[in-house]
């Protein structure tokens, strides 16, 4: 075996860090886990003493007990597989033990998404300040992500076609915001509905667009400037760290949805279902129970991929039961009043998940 497999794992990952090209919160994200997660329990490690799938099935459990999440686990495991995987093709290890079939990842039972009601999601859009009604309700009315809201500008709305465009989000690159394209760089457009369109007038000319000026993609990025809708007191872009914990867990507050603060306690309590994804949530429920496309919803909600919505909101398409009691209680009802046969027409056949992901 080369000489070089005598280098440790903490070492080599700092070089497998240094060479990544991702942007620059993923890279942060990386540097988290691996110090974090990976480092912290194999650093020390030869990449040699890795080569058995055996070492890192006993690894996992580590993570199990520092209490993270399955999903969590998942990401921090797939960092490592990439790890290994960049030393087997640097002839330092001979294949990737994680791509081993003995190395097994706790499982958990996926939770499906239950959307808010309609009323949950007034209620709560009404708690939000006066100055963010509107970007509640373009949460809601549009489907957009928190950070898509923070970064709507005017260039971005067509009053005369009905149509807005999302054309970035303001995000947080570790403590700094900056501008940047919305997640996976898709661009899209999404229909704008009449009653949202109203809103927003009148919000403009209450709280008129704030031109806000932050780097591009990254912290030394170029600067770009905006006329943007939503901005805070001081008329800067939201932080979405600061908003979540004051504005939104107020509005959850006064809404219902979480107790009020208790006496002497520092923070609401956590809300970690019932974050402003929840808005985007309900769009799509609205969508689905209204008839829409999985292909039509995947576009609006800026999903790279059709299939991915689908297994996301497979549970909340129309139910066919209720469509399937009917059809066939219909069919006695002809047959005991005597209909004629091959003059009725029949019922549309309701839309089944693979024809709605290709329509």
């Amino acid at each position: 075996m080369p000489a070089e497999t005598k280098q440790t794992l903490g070492a080599y990952a700092q070089e497998w860090l240094d060479a990544n090209s991702v942007g620059p919160t993923t890279a942060l994200r990386y540097q988290a886990t691996v110090r974090n997660h990976i480092v912290e329990h194999l650093a020390r490690r030869e990449l040699r003493s890795l080569n058995q799938p055996s070492a890192i099935q006993g690894w996992i459990p580590t993570l199990q007990d520092a209490g993270l999440e399955v999903s969590t686990i998942e990401g921090v495991f797939d960092i490592l597989s990439s790890i290994l995987g960049a030393a087997v093709g640097d002839g330092l290890l001979p294949k990737n033990p994680c791509k081993a079939k003995s190395v097994k990842l706790p499982t958990a039972t996926k939770k499906k998404i239950i959307p808010w009601p309609l009323e949950r999601v007034r209620a709560v859009i009404a708690g939000l300040p006066k100055r963010f009604h509107a970007g509640g309700k373009l949460a809601f009315g549009c489907g957009l992500r928190q950070g898509e809201v923070f970064g709507f500008a005017v260039e971005d709305i067509d009053f005369k076609t009905g149509w807005i465009h999302v054309n970035r989000q303001v995000r947080l690159v570790g403590t700094k915001a900056v501008f940047a394209l919305p997640k996976g760089n898709k661009i899209r457009s999404v229909p704008l509905p009449a009653q949202l369109a109203a809103a927003l007038k009148a919000h403009m000319k209450e709280f008129p667009p704030v031109e806000v000026t932050l780097p591009w993609a990254k912290p030394d990025g170029e600067p770009k400037t905006f006329r943007l809708f939503f901005v805070d007191q001081k008329r800067r872009a939201y932080n979405r760290s600061v908003f979540n914990m004051g504005d939104w867990k107020r509005a959850l507050a006064a809404a219902g949805v979480i107790p009020p603060r208790e006496r002497g306690a520092r923070y609401l309590q956590a809300a970690r279902e019932d974050g402003m994804h929840a808005l985007r949530h309900a769009y799509a429920s609205v969508l689905l129970d209204a008839g829409e496309s999985i292909k039509a919803l995947s576009e609006y909600l800026g999903h790279s991929d059709p299939g991915f919505t689908l297994r996301t909101y497979t549970h909340l398409l129309p139910s066919s039961e209720t469509r399937t009691r009917k059809a066939i209680d219909d069919a006695f009802t002809e047959e005991s009043a005597g209909g004629a046969q091959g003059t009725s027409v029949p019922p549309a056949k309701p839309m089944c998940p693979q024809c709605a992901l290709a329509a």
